[in-house]
């Protein structure tokens, strides 16, 4: 019988708290921190206080919608073609426009860098809809659908799959704030609370610093160094963009099978390659690095983030992940519903009101 994703969370948990936990993937990277802590943070929070409506209300949030998850994970992934083949037709009037080269190529420029920005936001949304698949936010009742469904529509694309993403994100759950916790790890090796985040200059010089030892980190967390993961994601990427865009272009272009194929594969290079290998994880270092600060207290709900500024909404944390602790404190409500009970819960939740909020990026509580 297939286990839920959920439950594994809190038996792992209660599995810490208890005492150090032993699992063959509880350091991914196989090396354990030893100035990290032995033990489990405990959660720090229970909804006891709330008023019955408000529990359940809370407790309606967690029904599970397929057909909400799959129409927003469609959306979201046919907005990055559309995306590029805007900027492709901004590109050509930028062109047409200008006076000299000069201008023309800073123009461009512009345009591309604007077009990838987009896409990799969106990028960063089927991301997180990988992580909420984990959480069997798609389809509670069949977890094997849950997780096929999300691999086709959201993983694969972007070179995870929720079995693999689950490995590593059950143990940030379940170990949080040990030395078994993947996430605090890599906090750790960035040296993320000792860093001088007080000016814009100051961030860009620590996103530089930090990114090429992150992204490695976290692509080895969710094992995509996985030979089946990049056939399945080359065969997904062959399949539904570059096949696609061939045909298109050849329709559209009067153009030859062959060219019409090397023109949608450098297309796909351009706009997704290029956006993915670059600006997207700047938005997913920034992004991961606001959630915690291990710091801040000896409570899951005392170290946990919301970042709920107009940058975190417009770019850093698309899909509401903006409301992160809302996630910690009710790991099975969905997060197209984490804005609602953040201000459910700001209304009528004293204690939560005084959690750790910020609207400035990067910024300190």
């Amino acid at each position: 019988m297939a286990t839920s994703n959920t439950m594994e969370v809190h038996a792992c948990a209660k599995k810490c708290a208890d005492g150090p936990v032993t699992h063959n993937q509880a350091i991914v990277d196989g090396i354990k921190n030893k100035e990290l802590p032995e033990r489990r943070y405990k959660r720090g929070y229970d909804t006891s206080h709330l008023p019955e409506p408000v529990r359940a209300e809370l407790k309606k949030a967690e029904e599970s919608n397929p057909v909400a998850s799959m129409t927003e994970a469609g959306l979201t992934l046919a907005s990055i073609p559309l995306v590029a083949i805007a900027a492709v037709y901004a590109m050509g009037l930028v062109g047409a426009s200008l006076p000299n080269p000069a201008a023309t190529a800073a123009g461009v420029a512009f345009v591309y860098v604007l077009a990838a920005t987009g896409i990799a936001r969106q990028m960063r949304g089927l991301e997180l809809m990988v992580h909420d698949a984990s959480h069997l936010a798609w389809m509670r009742s069949k977890p094997w659908l849950n997780n096929m469904l999300a691999n086709i529509l959201v993983a694969v694309p972007v070179l995870s799959t929720v079995e693999a993403y689950w490995k590593s994100h059950r143990i940030h759950h379940g170990s949080f704030g040990s030395h078994l916790d993947p996430c605090r790890q890599r906090f750790a090796d960035m040296g993320l609370e000792h860093l001088d985040l007080s000016t814009r200059w100051k961030i860009v010089k620590a996103v530089v610093a930090w990114l090429p030892e992150y992204n490695a980190a976290y692509y080895r967390e969710i094992g995509s160094q996985s030979g089946r993961q990049w056939a399945y994601f080359a065969a997904w990427h062959i399949s539904f963009m570059i096949a696609p865009g061939a045909l298109l272009i050849a329709l559209v272009g009067s153009t030859s099978a062959v060219d019409a194929i090397a023109l949608a594969t450098l297309a796909w290079v351009g706009f997704w390659m290029l956006p993915a290998t670059t600006v997207l994880p700047v938005i997913r270092s920034i992004a991961e690095s606001e959630e915690h600060d291990y710091a801040a207290g000896e409570t899951e709900f005392d170290t946990t983030y919301t970042n709920d500024g107009w940058a975190h909404r417009l770019l850093i944390h698309p899909k509401n992940d903006a409301y992160h602790l809302v996630h910690h404190m009710f790991p099975n409500i969905p997060e197209r519903r984490h804005r609602r009970v953040h201000k459910l819960l700001m209304k009528h939740d004293k204690r939560y009101q005084a959690s750790l909020q910020r609207e400035r990026v990067l910024g300190r509580a």
